[in-house]
Parts: C-alpha cells; structure tokens; sequence
C-alpha cells in the first residue's frame, strides 16, 4: 500500500482525546518527555481538572517539563490542529469509539495518525469507521507511570508507516511496544490478564476467597507491588467491567458475563483509585502498607 505518510517527529504536537484515568496518563506519558501534548475532553472542565491530577505524578524537573508541555483545550479541533496524531481514551464502547474517530479524522491534518486505547476491541471496526484505515492503529496502554509495556495492534489495512510510527511514538515516551501480528480480541498479553482477571473476580463472586488474600497470594509469588484487585483498582472498576462486557457480547458465553458484585460496585461509584474507593481505599491501599503481605484474612 503505497503512501506519503510522515516518520514520528517530536517536534509537532499530539492531541489526546479523553481525560480519564488512561488518557491522562498517556498525556502525562507524552508530556514528561517533552512533547507537546494536548489532551481534550467532551466533558466541561474535565481535561483543566486532570491537569492538576498529572502534575502530582512528577516532582522536580520532571513536573516542570509536565507543566510546560501538557495544556487543556477547550475543543477538540483546538487539541488536533497541526497535531501529528489524534490518539483516543474514550470509554470502550465501539459506537462511541467510531463517532470519536470519524469526528478526530475530519479535523486532524491529512497526513497526521489516528489512534486508540481500546482494550478489547479489535481495530477493524474503528478503523474502517474513521475512514482512514491505512493510518490507523491501535496502542494498548497499562499504566506508564508504573508499566512501560504497551501493546500494538493493527487491522489489514495499516499501512507499514503506521506501524512504524506508532513503535517510534512509543519508544520517544519510554514505552516498549510488543505486537499483536495478528488482530484478535484483546490483544496478546491483554488475554492473558483477562484470564487471570475472570478467575479473580470468580473466586470473590463465589465467596472463595477475598480481593486481600488473592493479591497476598499473588504478591507473595511473583514480588509484584500489588496484586490483581489492587490493579484493577488502578485501572479503574468501571473499565474493568466495560472490557467484561465487550469479552461477553463476543462470545455470548454465560461464564463470561461480569459477576453482579462488580455491576453493583460501579453502580454505587466506587471506582477504584479514581473515586477514592473499590476493593481498596485509596489513596493508600492497604497493600502499600509493610505489614500487608504479613496479615492474614482470618475472618
């Protein structure tokens, strides 16, 4: 597939559309290293609020170079003007993601790229939708402030300056990229994780053990600095439950439909460490504490 599409070039801007938990972590991600990075939000006054949010997660230099190079804008043609990508956070939701990327590809420059943080949903759909296709990728973020894992997947139809970008765009923010060569739901690792994930929130469901002592368990093993309901937690519970439902309409398999205690959950806001509240409270969780992994759940 022939194209004139650029190289990754950290001089020109990125816009970053969503200002939830995952978005603003990409434009903190972005901006700690220098790039220009806008981030938008269809919510009013959501993307200024959660400028302050990825100023608390630097000190020193660091936060200075967050403060100068992250800003807030009032539109979204205002975030993707001039921009060399229009990279997307909102909730995981196909439609939603459709209408954003058809939206970010009428205002986005003609050579600029297009992509999404969706989780579990393949990228066809998106792709196609934006009308753009060859310029289309999808990069899968953890947490950059604790991760550099991301994962990068693409339909058919990418063009190979897409893939090559989307790699050198996660390199220049400390990410290492790990493809998915072929399109599935979910990515590759992310699979994987789903599958621990299902079995976790199984086990709670049915009163086999506690969010607690699954994660003891876990961070006992593997030396991890928290376990799998603590990351969830960090994900966000409302997302957590938007990826079980995207897995269960795939499948229409009644093991993976998400268990009623987590509906109940996100129902009541308690969202994990965005809220201040879900299997543990934050803004210090238990399994921070030094005598976490001594205790047990005699109860």
């Amino acid at each position: 597939m022939p194209t004139d599409l650029p190289a990754f070039d950290p001089g020109l801007p990125v816009g970053i559309v969503g200002a939830g938990v995952m978005g603003t972590k990409v434009a903190w991600a972005c901006a700690r290293v220098g790039l220009a990075t806008r981030l938008f939000d269809a919510q009013e006054g959501k993307a200024q609020a959660s400028l302050d949010l990825a100023l608390s997660w630097s000190q020193g230099q660091e936060q200075e170079t967050v403060r100068d190079n992250l800003v807030a804008t009032a539109s979204l043609a205002e975030a993707l003007e001039g921009a060399q990508l229009g990279f997307e956070n909102v909730p995981e939701r196909v439609n939603l993601k459709q209408s954003v990327h058809r939206d970010m590809a009428e205002l986005l420059p003609p050579s600029a790229y297009l992509g999404t943080n969706a989780s579990a949903l393949m990228c066809t759909p998106m792709a196609e939708a934006c009308g753009e296709p060859q310029r289309f990728f999808a990069l899968n973020f953890s947490d950059p402030r604790t991760s550099r894992l991301v994962e990068l997947m693409t339909a058919d139809t990418a063009a190979d300056e897409t893939i090559a970008f989307a790699m050198a765009w996660a390199r220049a923010i400390w990410m290492v990229p790990v493809r998915t060569r072929k399109e599935q739901l979910g990515y590759s690792f992310n699979r994987l994780w789903r599958v621990i994930k299902k079995e976790t929130l199984r086990q709670i469901a049915q009163g086999h053990a506690t969010p607690e002592d699954i994660d003891r368990a876990w961070m006992l093993i593997f030396g991890t600095p928290m376990g799998p309901c603590g990351l969830m937690d960090e994900v966000g519970l409302h997302s957590v439950l938007a990826i079980e439902k995207v897995y269960h309409q795939e499948s229409a398999d009644p093991s993976d439909l998400p268990p009623d205690f987590l509906i109940k959950m996100v129902e009541a806001g308690e969202l994990g460490a965005a809220s201040g509240s879900g299997f543990y409270t934050h803004p210090n969780p238990e399994y921070r504490k030094p005598e976490f992994l001594e205790e047990t759940d005699e109860s």
